[in-house]
């Protein structure tokens, strides 16, 4: 009888026991958050790469942020260290502020830009999360959710807003240089048992998104502009009004030169005249903060027909379009320093031979031996058929992949080719444009350009006959490989 008492209160205690430290276990444990989320249906935060990726310079994201995200990150971050993108699939919020907090500022630590796919939903604490991202961006169909919070006993809105409880949100903000007006407006936007998905105002309003990229409307201005009539269709020897755009432009954004002025001369022989001839490059460019002394050329020549027979041909695509990307993207990186310091070259007389390209190889203002890519930029602003041909794969394919990562949810048709010698279905591009003198001297180049159409080196290449869309969607694209290249740049022995 005394033994049954005896067995009796122990199974007591021991039921009193697990029920007062059970709910601590499920809750504070992150083997208790893994239970905890199984029963609720959820799943805690996991970080992956996919099955199909050739580089690990994109992390992926999915679930809950529980106790152990931390670690998690940390471990991913310190065996990956070439990761420059979290996508974040469907991070519905998290359970363990404090750790989330922390693990956002290791991302922003590493530099990690964030980005929300197409149907992607984020909401709550892994909205905190996304914030963290030193670029962030969202894709048009993805979600983005926001609340209050809530205590024991309390919901944020009942503390006076000088208390501790609002700070460490507010300093975590401020960290993230987000507005700290967005912390107040999580908390009126819905109560914590609900979720307010953000409008695109909003999320602009909040600065939510950073810089997405090129300003595409400017790129439409120069494009028109210097395509002009009043341009006089840019022909070598009669392009000064051309030269003093680029010129201005390159010193109003502030570009650094490499001689004492942008303008880069240089004499040629004319083919059909046999006579001496002046052409004018121009060159700027922006300093890398990781490897300064190594260098990525964006290249475009700003040339054309100019005036045949008493007509202007003006060049919209045919290099206007180009030119306007050129400038845009010199204005976009000197705003967001590169890792490679990146050299922009406007290039004259290349509808004449590519003599501009080939003076700027045979008296380069740098090493060849150190400029690590040539990227050519040459048509780019019209296609009916809503495709942009990528030139050099073939011979340097160590590119493809990044430049195939970042066009596979895109708008456009990305077509890879006119690179092979061997390929005797297409013309072969790799001599045709600027990207030729390059070519010649081993340096690795890339080609954007499109197929030729009836406008091509007609009076008829005109802004009017452009398709808007298409080409801002094609200087997105560039800006973007641009980009990840240069922060992981393939086989680079720097």
């Amino acid at each position: 009888m005394k033994k049954g008492i005896i067995a009796f209160v122990a199974i007591i205690i021991v039921a009193i026991v697990t029920l007062y430290f059970f709910p601590q276990i499920l809750y504070t444990t992150s083997f208790g958050q893994r239970i905890l989320m199984k029963m609720e249906g959820d799943q805690v935060a996991e970080f992956y790469f996919k099955e199909n990726q050739t580089t690990k310079d994109t992390l992926y994201m999915n679930g809950v942020i529980y106790s152990n995200t931390l670690y998690d990150i940390k471990e991913i971050l310190f065996e990956n260290p070439e990761v420059t993108t979290l996508v974040m699939e469907e991070v519905p919020g998290s359970i363990d502020d404090e750790i989330n907090l922390l693990a956002s500022r290791e991302i922003r630590k590493h530099h990690i830009n964030t980005y929300i796919p197409k149907n992607g939903m984020v909401a709550s604490g892994g909205t905190d999360m996304f914030l963290a991202g030193e670029k962030r961006n969202i894709h048009v169909t993805a979600k983005l959710g926001v609340h209050s919070w809530s205590g024991e006993d309390s919901v944020a809105l009942d503390f006076p807003k000088d208390h501790e409880e609002h700070k460490k949100y507010l300093n975590y903000y401020t960290e993230m240089n987000i507005p700290t007006a967005f912390y107040w407006y999580t908390l009126e936007a819905a109560p914590a048992d609900s979720i307010h998905w953000m409008t695109a105002n909003e999320i602009k309003k909040y600065d939510v998104v950073t810089d997405s990229g090129i300003e595409t409307t400017e790129l439409l201005d120069i494009q028109r502009q210097i395509s002009s009539d009043q341009y006089l269709g840019r022909g070598t020897g009669n392009n000064q009004k051309a030269q003093d755009f680029i010129r201005s432009y390159f010193k109003d954004i502030g570009l650094e030169k490499l001689d004492a002025d942008y303008d880069s001369h240089f004499t040629f022989k004319d083919r059909k005249t046999k006579k001496e001839r002046t052409g004018t490059n121009f060159i700027g460019y922006v300093k890398g903060k990781t490897y300064p002394k190594k260098y990525i050329v964006i290249g475009a020549h700003y040339d054309h027909l100019g005036v045949i027979n008493d007509t202007i041909y003006n060049g919209a695509d045919d290099n206007a379009s180009g030119t306007s990307a050129l400038l845009i993207l010199a204005k976009y990186f000197s705003k967001n320093q590169p890792q490679h310091s990146i050299l922009f070259a406007a290039f004259d007389a290349e509808e004449l031979g590519l003599f501009g390209s080939k003076h700027f190889v045979d008296n380069p203002p740098v090493l060849l031996s150190d400029i690590k890519l040539n990227i050519n930029m040459d048509m780019i602003s019209r296609n009916p058929k809503n495709e942009i041909y990528v030139v050099g794969t073939y011979p340097y394919p160590q590119f493809k992949p990044i430049i195939e990562s970042i066009a596979k949810d895109g708008p456009l048709t990305v077509s890879y080719g006119h690179d092979d010698p061997e390929d005797k279905t297409k013309d072969y591009w790799m001599f045709s444009s600027d990207n030729g003198p390059f070519f010649r001297k081993g340096i690795p180049n890339i080609t954007f350009s499109e197929e030729d159409h009836p406008g091509y080196h007609q009076a008829s290449d005109d802004v009017e006959e452009i398709h808007p869309e298409y080409y801002k969607n094609v200087a997105k694209l560039i800006q973007k490989s641009i980009e990840a290249i240069d922060q992981n740049f393939p086989n680079s022995k720097q």
